[in-house]
């Protein structure tokens, strides 16, 4: 008599099912993509706040749909110089129309869906690092911008500081601009900048001093790592191969942040440093391995040496840190968060305290954040609450005491709340156009920021006077307007969707809560649209994420109401 099979345990039973789906799976159904392992577990603590953060995401994003569809913000042309902002009415017809050729489009790709299962998805991701590269380097070498303003006086300090020459450190010294800063060294104001000043001095002293492209250079390879990154951290959080190939394609016509290569600050270095902290901090939540946090930690610092503004990431870094903390009883995640403080606000103040030494001079605290709320909540000739004088000149009136000047700006800021709170509409208004004034103006100043520059050739002929006056440029500002209206639609019924697919956790929340951190922060300090540019690619994971399943969903229900109406119709017409 022959012994009976034994049962197979059912792990190992769902295992070989499982295995045995895949491999007999039609190929249109392989999209998924090889990743790493997940520990994750659920947490209500976890799903509560993680969903009241995607509430205030839905509700800014969702006005910001809203009013992208009906209204553009532009730089005036008769004011180019001066950063006027215009808000345009839109053709609201044109923009749904162009929004639905969109979508037909993609319906239409559709059909093509068996692609995800034959392309190598690691050659695409290889293909948008090397398409930045291209395009970034034709545009810089195109345009050859020389630096103004504040990004003029970092490049005199770093190139004369790799000579160890401080005279830019040195109140009433012969440096750029000392007539505007009544003759203050522009670090008595804003000692941050010296992190950049730190990083730029280093390559400048490898690359030389003459011009300023080998950090123009430098931007356009932390651009086009930046965006290999969010292809990474797409797969990381989606592990949906179809889901990666689309932002990696809305990627490849995110043009602004390319344009903004030209600028000689710390934006786009910095964004792409804090991406890749965001990147490793998504891999020690899916992995539990203490390994990741060192990258994660060495990135951030980066970032904000670059940006200082980038302490954003930061706050977004702790926030999701403890909601892990609490999720996983990882105690270890907290001290990580503390570590982070501590290394990034403190590196800063090495930096400055490393300059001062060398320089053999003590320079002044500089313009604190409550001289920039005072700033972002006054009218300025530009927008509302962008750049005046208002911090600088009360810095300047207080001989750059720090704490008469805070006592001031807060006195101006308790006057200018009262007002906002006597005057509602008033209120609105401001508000409502410093939101649309930085968020809505769909080129972020990327052309702007070298096209008002002086150049080291002229931009006579070629990439760089087709795009500054000729129809390209025309056909650029086109592309922005309806990319950008795109973008928000799909990012807010990414929002949704993850919410009601339950998709929402600290992994694929953390790029959206620095999106948010940046709205919050530049809707009350100082705003500008060329500040929050370095947050659109931060959307593409989940614009990403809802065009797939807007692309996948099953609209059976909707076919079949669609027939009922139709069959009554039909029926109607045939009884007359």
């Amino acid at each position: 008599m022959g012994q009976k099979p034994k049962k197979q345990p059912k792990a190992e039973k769902s295992k070989q099912s499982s295995a045995v789906k895949g491999k007999n799976a039609p190929a249109k159904a392989q999209t998924a993509v090889k990743t790493i392992q997940s520990i994750e577990k659920t947490s209500k603590f976890e799903y509560i706040a993680v969903n009241i953060i995607s509430l205030f995401l839905f509700l800014a994003f969702g006005y910001l749909t809203i009013m992208s569809f009906l209204q553009t913000s532009v730089i005036d042309p008769t004011k180019y110089s001066s950063e006027v902002i215009l808000y345009q009415n839109d053709v609201v017809a044109l923009n749904l129309l162009f929004t639905a050729i969109f979508f037909l489009i993609a319906f239409a790709f559709k059909k093509k869906y068996d692609f995800f299962a034959k392309i190598n998805i690691k050659f695409f991701e290889i293909g948008i690092a090397v398409w930045v590269l291209i395009l970034g380097f034709l545009w810089i070498f195109s345009v050859t911008s020389v630096p103004a303003a504040d990004s003029q006086n970092i490049f005199e300090a770093a190139t004369r500081a790799s000579q160890d020459n401080f005279v830019p450190f040195y109140d009433g010294g012969k440096f750029y601009n000392k007539d505007f800063y009544k003759g203050y060294s522009y670090f008595n104001f804003y000692p941050f900048q010296l992190g950049y000043v730190l990083i730029s001095e280093f390559i400048y002293s490898i690359f030389g001093t003459k011009s300023s492209m080998p950090m123009q250079v430098i931007n356009v390879l932390s651009l086009s790592t930046a965006y290999f990154a969010l292809a990474r951290i797409t797969k990381l959080i989606f592990k949906r191969k179809s889901i990666e190939f689309f932002v990696i394609m809305l990627l490849a016509v995110c043009f602004q942040p390319i344009l903004l290569c030209t600028f000689v600050y710390g934006n786009i270095l910095g964004m792409s440093a804090a991406i890749w902290a965001c990147l490793f901090l998504i891999k020690y939540f899916q992995t539990g391995k203490y390994r990741w946090m060192a990258p994660s930690l060495v990135l951030l610092l980066l970032a904000t040496l670059a940006k200082y503004n980038n302490l954003i990431y930061l706050v977004a870094f702790v926030i999701v840190l403890i909601i892990h903390t609490i999720k996983m009883k990882k105690w270890q995640s907290i001290a990580f968060a503390l570590a982070l403080c501590v290394a990034c606000i403190g590196s800063n103040s090495l930096v400055i305290m490393s300059y001062e030494s060398r320089a053999d001079v003590e320079l002044a605290k500089g313009l604190s954040q409550v001289q920039y709320l005072d700033m972002g909540l006054t009218k300025s000739y530009m927008a509302p609450g962008w750049y005046t004088r208002t911090g600088l000149d009360t810095y300047i009136n207080n001989q750059l005491d720090d704490k008469a000047a805070d006592a001031e700006s807060w006195r101006n800021i308790s006057t200018k709340m009262d007002n906002f709170g006597k005057n509602a509409g008033e209120t609105f208004d401001f508000f409502s156009k410093k939101i649309l004034s930085q968020w809505n103006e769909p080129e972020f100043e990327s052309i702007w920021v070298s096209k008002v520059k002086t150049h080291t050739n002229p931009v006579d002929s070629g990439l760089g006077k087709a795009v500054y006056e000729g129809s390209l440029g025309q056909l650029l500002s086109l592309h922005f307007n309806l990319y950008i209206q795109i973008i928000y639609l799909l990012f807010t019924v990414g929002i949704y969707v993850m919410f009601i697919n339950k998709k929402t956790n600290i992994s694929t929340i953390l790029l959206p809560l620095v999106a948010l951190g940046g709205f919050g922060y530049h809707l009350l300090f100082e705003g500008k649209s060329q500040y929050v540019l370095t947050y659109i690619p931060l959307l593409l994971p989940v614009a990403a994420y809802a065009l797939n399943t807007i692309l996948t969903a099953d609209y059976s229900k909707i076919k079949a109401f669609v027939a009922k109406v139709n069959a009554k119709v039909n029926k109607k017409e045939y009884t007359k």
